[in-house]
């Protein structure tokens, strides 16, 4: 069983790789957490596994700060769900984002078969101004 997806703090250290690093290592992060046939629906748009890893290594490449904190996480059987806010710096801009999250976990790898997720994001101190 994957440790990023069977525990809260697992969870974390997962949400704090994930747009942290070198871009090159995108492939490498994907691989630890999910399964080759992963794919996403990020706000109703769904991204297969090759546009995935892609999408983390332009994050990665924008990100000069990344504070993710996990504050719910249930895992039962093949589900996984949490709740994430957090603030990120691209391009030198501070952001804040929530995001609500929904996993099918592979059973024997404990990684990631696909992931539901919407979130919303826009300038510290103010309304979202996307994903709404």
């Amino acid at each position: 069983m994957s440790e990023y997806t069977s525990t809260q703090e697992g969870f974390q250290r997962a949400m704090e790789w994930s747009l942290s690093g070198d871009p090159n290592d995108a492939k490498a992060y994907a691989e630890a957490l999910s399964t080759p046939n992963f794919y996403q629906i990020m706000n109703g748009k769904r991204l297969e596994y090759d546009t995935y890893v892609k999408g983390i290594a332009e994050w990665r490449g924008k990100v000069s700060e990344y504070n993710p904190v996990v504050h719910e996480f249930l895992r039962d059987g093949d589900l996984l769900s949490a709740h994430m806010t957090g603030t990120i710096k691209v391009d030198g801009a501070p952001i804040f984002f929530e995001s609500f999250m929904f996993a099918k976990v592979h059973k024997e790898s404990g990684k990631m078969e696909h992931l539901i997720e919407r979130s919303v994001w826009g300038p510290v101190g103010q309304d979202p101004t996307h994903g709404v």
